[in-house]
């Protein structure tokens, strides 16, 4: 089984690394996408609770439970996936899991705009697989820059200031770990954005 190649901490002791694993754990990508799915309801006219839990357990729920099970038997090192050469089918898996719970949202007549909220998530995904294939990103920063984009940026005054908030704070988390480099931290951040950018401009 391939070990992990954990990179130094980016200070030195122990200062931090408390609430380093704490944002990285409440903030995970697991977490995030299922937040801004379940909350549709409240922000997309239209959506109704069922859709949205649709929405989410495919598109998080299964695919994490995947990596739980995967993590027991030991195929893959830990539930953040941090060996990058099992990425790659996990994030295939996951996929194909938003497809199908895209064609259950489609028998349930769910509103155009939770499918952009999908799709969204979709291109992140692609995206984040592309990379990966070659070269170690961060889908912590990845995930954080595109739901913070999303969710908080868009709110009145503070909202900017918000989604820097949290996008700087998950990427220093992954960053004092010693999980990802602060250029791997860019790399997933850069993808958050481009991911919502792609979405804006060709989904509903």
């Amino acid at each position: 089984m391939p070990e992990i190649q954990q990179l130094p901490a980016a200070e030195t002791g122990t200062g931090g690394l408390t609430l380093a694993r704490i944002i990285t754990e409440l903030f995970a990508p697991t977490v995030l996408v299922g937040v801004l799915l379940l909350a549709q309801p409240w922000l997309t006219s239209g959506v109704t609770l069922l859709q949205a839990a649709t929405a989410a357990v495919f598109t998080v729920g299964l695919p994490f439970a995947l990596v739980l099970v995967l993590k027991h038997r030991g195929t893959v090192t830990d539930h953040h996936v941090s060996v990058r050469e099992q990425r790659a089918p996990i994030l295939v898996a996951a996929a194909l899991s938003l497809g199908a719970g895209a064609l259950l949202l489609a028998l349930q007549d769910a509103p155009a705009a939770l499918f952009g909220e999908i799709g969204g998530v979709f291109i992140g995904l692609v995206l984040c697989l592309l990379v990966n294939l070659a070269w170690k990103l961060s889908v912590h920063a990845a995930v954080a820059a595109y739901v913070a984009l999303t969710l908080l940026a868009p709110v009145p005054l503070i909202g900017p200031a918000l989604a820097l908030l949290l996008a700087s704070s998950v990427g220093w988390s992954r960053i004092r770990l010693g999980a990802h480099t602060p250029g791997q931290v860019l790399a997933g951040h850069a993808v958050g954005c481009l991911a919502f950018v792609a979405a804006a401009l060709l989904l509903p």
